[in-house]
């Protein structure tokens, strides 16, 4: 009984959470909502759950991330978010910090790609997904972009759905949850 509240709980947060952000395309709205269902279910195994990141873990860390942005220096806030075993690197999820012209500022999982422009990066699949990035911070205060990524604990390219949020009309951050093993 006490799992089907949980259960409930965390579909229900889920949802108020998805309700006041705003999201690119129907799509990754429908598979959004379908990891949330699923997560913690039986359908995802125990060692999934526990190794992976979901989407809403990765939209908390962003808001945790903005939050020590604001707390602290942000050069502080960028070394805190590349702190291997810290707060904002758990299980497969880590922040990332671009600017508006397409710079990576804080990078948690690649620190070689601090400092250079990857406005023309494309994915397995062909798509400019900074540009997406850059095109949904230009055009909202946060929201969700769907790509290809190299997972970097199985180093897999796998589908990404990630998290954008303005910090300023500079700078924005994000954070993406590969799509579910179940």
């Amino acid at each position: 009984m006490k799992k089907m509240i949980f259960l409930f709980l965390a579909i229900g947060l889920s949802l108020i959470l998805l309700a006041e952000t705003p999201i690119l395309n129907e799509p990754i709205k429908e598979k959004l909502q379908e990891q949330n269902r699923y997560s913690g279910s039986a359908l995802a195994s125990i060692d999934d759950r526990v190794k992976y990141g979901s989407p809403l873990e990765a939209k908390i860390m962003v808001e945790e991330g903005i939050e020590r942005m604001k707390e602290v220096d942000i050069k502080e806030a960028f070394l805190d978010f590349r702190n291997k075993g810290g707060k904002f690197q758990n299980k497969d999820l880590y922040l990332f910090v671009f600017d508006m012209d397409g710079n990576v500022l804080s990078h948690g999982a690649e620190k070689e790609l601090i400092g250079k422009n990857l406005i023309d990066l494309k994915d397995s699949a062909g798509k400019y997904f900074v540009k997406d990035f850059l095109k949904l911070m230009r055009n909202s205060e946060n929201g969700w972009v769907e790509y290809y990524w190299r997972n970097y604990e199985n180093q897999k390219v796998e589908m990404k759905l990630t998290y954008l949020k303005k910090f300023n009309e500079n700078i924005f951050i994000g954070c993406g949850a590969y799509q579910p093993r179940y």
